[in-house]
């Protein structure tokens, strides 16, 4: 017999390609900020001394981006 066992499949038979690096969103970056913050700082690991100024403003940075994001799904801005 002379029939061939692997037929090529037509190029776009194929499924997409997915990008291999993605963009965190915002509030994301911004929790990743202050966790990576958190986790170097000799000041925020000290249980005596509290988070240090720095911290305190991430942290200040990713409430206000979620406050604002979860105002966007409930309507309450643009």
């Amino acid at each position: 017999m002379d029939e061939p066992t692997n037929e090529p499949r037509p190029a776009d038979s194929r499924p997409r390609l997915v990008a291999a690096h993605t963009n965190l969103t915002p509030i994301q970056e911004a929790w990743g900020a202050y966790a990576r913050h958190q986790l170097h700082c000799r000041l925020c690991a000290d249980l005596d001394a509290g988070p240090c100024q720095t911290a305190a403003l991430l942290r200040q940075a990713w409430e206000t981006l979620t406050r604002d994001a979860f105002g966007r799904l409930a309507g309450e801005t643009a």
